[in-house]
């Protein structure tokens, strides 16, 4: 970018013609190394390599209990024929190819996935507090003539009961 600058780059013809006769020559020329072995090292694809699988975007998921996963806002349910035993609620790889297309692994096999209609949004459900007793304050049955407002302080309610128990002595 220094350089694109210096030169006065302002168009991108100008930056591509720049990249082809300064920054690629100065960048052979200086930070280029020669092979150790002429040799290829390349090893060709075999069959057990899946050349879309290695190319894509990987990310993992949750199945949910309704055989169903979430990838880029976007459900995708599982084919009927290939749900099995431990599914459920177990993590799958989800890879998106280049393609666009979505392939869904669990343990060594591809499942078959659509995907479905949004879910349509449900109102959050208040969180309700649970009903109380018609009576003063929500006061159940056992409480109703117990009011600390209207009872005695605990220094008269004992004074009572000390004259009571000398007088039975």
């Amino acid at each position: 970018m220094k350089g694109m600058r210096v030169a006065d780059v302002k168009t991108l013809d100008q930056a591509n013609h720049y990249l082809e006769t300064e920054f690629l020559p100065w960048v052979n020329a200086t930070l280029a190394v020669a092979p150790a072995s002429t040799d290829d090292a390349h090893r060709p694809l075999e069959k057990q390599h899946d050349l879309a699988a290695i190319l894509s975007h990987v990310e993992n998921r949750r199945v949910n209990n309704d055989y169903t996963i979430l990838f880029e806002t976007r459900i995708f349910q599982i084919a009927r024929e290939d749900i099995c035993a431990g599914l459920r609620g177990a993590v799958v790889r989800v890879e998106k190819r280049r393609d666009g297309s979505v392939a869904v692994r669990f343990r060594e096999r591809y499942l078959g996935v659509e995907q479905c209609a949004q879910r349509p949004k449900e109102p959050a459900a208040k969180a309700t507090k649970p009903k109380r007793s018609a009576g003063p304050a929500g006061r159940k049955e056992w409480c109703r003539n117990f009011d600390l407002k209207k009872a005695p302080k605990i220094w008269q309610a004992t004074e009572g009961s000390v004259t009571r128990v000398q007088e039975s002595l």
